[in-house]
């Protein structure tokens, strides 16, 4: 009886000097594994067709520059989601290059894709630029600009 008070009462400590201290796994994930997890989610909601995390992790204010020059919302993304007008078969990112600066994250990398947005074809190979800012303890996407890469 005596080794199991013991054991619990140590367990409770452990556990109450990691929450202290902000050492949880959460706590220790750096800024720039936050944002790479984060565009491995965004990928997976944008394949799934989820509108609902890519609602939860774009900022209101957001904005998108497509590779034809196009200015898209939020709104305009989630609604196009919702609606199966945006319509992702495959897609894989990769060269992610994450740079932080305080509460702003920059990430560069490329995406090879087949797909379509209301009705336009959006296939092909891409080098993009995602802004993410830290907003009320959670990063936000806030903007991205997309590029073709030319055969």
């Amino acid at each position: 009886m005596k080794l199991a008070y013991t054991l619990g009462l140590a367990g409770c400590l452990f556990f109450s000097c990691i929450s202290a201290t902000g050492q949880g796994p959460t706590a220790a994930m750096s800024s720039e594994q936050e944002i790479r997890a984060l565009e491995n989610e965004r990928n997976k909601a944008i394949l799934s067709g989820d509108a609902a995390t890519l609602e939860g992790m774009t900022s209101d204010d957001y904005t998108f520059i497509t590779l034809r020059g196009e200015l898209r919302t939020k709104s305009e993304i989630v609604k196009g989601f919702q609606s199966g007008s945006f319509k992702y078969d495959s897609r894989t990112i990769s060269d992610l290059n994450v740079r932080v600066y305080g509460d702003t994250a920059i990430v560069t990398g490329r995406a090879i894709q087949k797909g379509s947005e209301r009705g336009k074809d959006y296939s092909g190979d891409y080098r993009f630029t995602r802004v993410y800012v830290k907003q009320k303890g959670r990063w936000m996407t806030v903007a991205l600009q997309t590029t073709r890469i030319q055969p």
